[in-house]
C-alpha cells in the first residue's frame, strides 16, 4: 500500500472512532445545573417574562431529562448538600428566584445566543446544550489531528489525538451541557492560526471572539498578546490597544449581563449554593480566598493537570515551534487558578490539548535530532503521497 494511502485510512479510522465517541457523548451527556440557566438566557433571546421563560425551560426538563438526572436539577436528590437542594427545589418553582441567576450565566453571550438558533433547528434547548457540546468536541478532535500531524507521522500522530481525545478531562468537555467545550474550541482553533499558521489577524480576530464564549478567555488572550509582541509579530501600540479591547470586553460583558461581582463567585465556588443571589450581600475575605486557594491545590495534584504537562513538557524544551504554545496555555491556567482558585477540568481542556501537540513537537525534535525551525514541514509532510 503506497503511503498516501496508508495515511488516508489512518485519518479515516480516526475520525470514524471520534464519530463513535461522538455519538456515545451524545447519548450520555452530563446533566448540568448550570445548563438550565443557560437555556433561560437562551429563551431571553425571544421573551423577556420571566414566568414563560420559566415555564419554558423546566418544561423541558420535566420532557426529556431521565428521572435521576431530573431529580437531582429539580432539587430531590438524596444525600445533596441541603442548600444545594434548596436552592434547586426554589428555582424549580419559584420563576423570580430563578431569574436572580440568569445574571451569573449571561456573561456567555455568544454561547448563549447560538443555544438559541441551534433549539429552532427542532432540537429544543437541551438537544441543543448536547448538540453543542458534542460537535465542539468533534471538531477538537478533529483540529487536534490536523494539528499533530504536522509534526508526527500518520500512525504516531492518530496515537496521540485518540488519547488524548478519549481522556477524561476531553471527555468531560464534550459531555458536559455548557459553554467549556465551544468555548474552548475557539480558544484552541485561535492558537492553530496564529501560532502553526501564523494567520495572525484571523486568529487574534477568533481569539477576541472566544471572550464572548467564554470571558475566561481573557486571561488566555493577555499571555497570546505579550508573546506576538515579543516574537515581534505586533508593535507595542497594538499589543496594548487589544489587550485593553480584550479587557474591556470581559468588562462590558460583565457589566451589561448584570453580573453580581467576584464575590459572588468566590461564594458560589467555595462557600455553598445561594437562594437568592440577587438579594444577598456576600462577604468573602482574603483569608478565605487563601483557604480556597490551598484546598484548589489539592485538587490540582488530583487532576490530570500534572500527567498532561510532564507528557507535553518536551515540546517547550526540546522543539521551538509549540514553545510559545506551551508558555500561553501554562501561563493561562496560572493566572485562571489565581483569579478563581477552583479547579474544574473542563476549564483547561485548551491547556491539554496544546501539551499534546507539544508532545508530538518534542517528538519530532528528538526523531530529526535537531529542532526544527518554523515553517519546516516535519516527517509528516515528507510523508505525502
Amino acid at each position: 500500500m503506497r503511503i498516501g494511502s496508508r495515511q488516508k485510512a489512518i485519518v479515516g479510522v480516526y475520525v470514524l472512532l471520534l464519530t463513535f465517541a461522538s455519538i456515545h457523548l451524545y447519548k450520555n451527556p452530563i446533566y448540568a445545573m448550570d445548563s438550565i440557566q443557560y437555556m433561560g438566557n437562551a429563551l431571553l433571546m425571544e421573551e423577556t417574562d420571566p414566568v414563560i421563560v420559566h415555564q419554558r425551560v423546566y418544561s423541558e426538563i420535566n420532557l426529556r431529562l431521565p428521572k435521576a438526572s431530573r431529580d437531582q436539577l429539580l432539587g430531590r436528590e438524596p444525600g445533596a448538600p441541603e442548600d444545594q437542594n434548596e436552592s434547586r427545589r426554589e428555582r424549580a418553582t419559584n420563576p423570580y428566584r430563578f431569574a436572580q441567576f440568569l445574571p451569573l450565566f449571561a456573561i456567555r453571550p455568544l454561547y448563549n445566543q447560538t443555544l438559541w438558533l441551534v433549539s429552532k433547528t427542532g432540537l429544543g434547548l437541551v438537544g441543543a446544550s448536547i448538540f453543542i457540546s458534542v460537535a465542539s468536541y468533534f471538531l477538537l478532535g478533529i483540529l487536534l489531528m490536523v494539528w499533530v500531524s504536522r509534526y508526527v507521522n500518520a500512525p504516531l500522530a492518530f496515537l496521540i489525538a485518540f488519547l488524548s481525545m478519549i481522556s477524561p478531562p476531553l471527555v468531560t468537555l464534550g459531555r458536559e451541557m455548557t459553554s467549556d467545550a465551544l468555548a474552548t474550541l475557539c480558544a484552541f482553533l485561535s492558537l492553530y492560526l496564529i501560532f502553526e499558521r501564523k494567520l495572525l489577524t484571523a486568529g487574534l480576530a477568533v481569539l477576541l471572539a472566544s471572550i464572548y464564549f467564554r470571558t475566561d478567555n481573557v486571561v488566555l488572550a493577555g499571555p497570546v498578546i505579550l508573546a506576538c509582541w515579543l516574537e515581534r509579530r505586533l508593535d507595542f501600540v497594538k499589543a496594548s490597544a487589544l489587550a485593553v479591547l480584550a479587557l474591556a470586553s470581559a468588562l462590558a460583558i460583565n457589566h451589561f449581563a448584570g453580573d453580581y461581582g467576584i464575590k459572588m463567585l468566590y461564594y458560589r465556588n467555595f462557600v455553598g449554593v445561594p437562594v437568592a443571589p440577587g438579594e444577598m450581600t456576600v462577604q468573602f475575605s482574603f483569608h478565605d480566598y487563601l483557604v480556597a486557594f490551598r484546598s484548589g491545590i489539592t485538587l490540582v495534584t488530583s487532576s490530570f493537570f500534572i500527567p498532561f504537562l510532564l507528557v507535553g513538557i518536551g515540546g517547550f524544551f526540546a522543539a521551538k515551534r509549540m514553545r510559545s504554545v506551551a508558555a500561553v496555555t501554562f501561563a493561562y491556567v496560572l493566572l485562571h487558578f489565581l483569579l478563581l482558585p477552583n479547579w474544574q477540568e473542563r476549564w483547561f481542556g485548551v491547556f491539554y490539548l496544546a501539551m499534546a501537540v507539544a508532545a508530538a513537537d518534542a517528538l519530532q525534535a528528538h526523531e530529526w535530532g535537531q529542532t526544527p525551525v518554523a515553517g519546516d514541514a516535519g516527517p509528516a509532510h515528507s510523508a505525502g503521497a
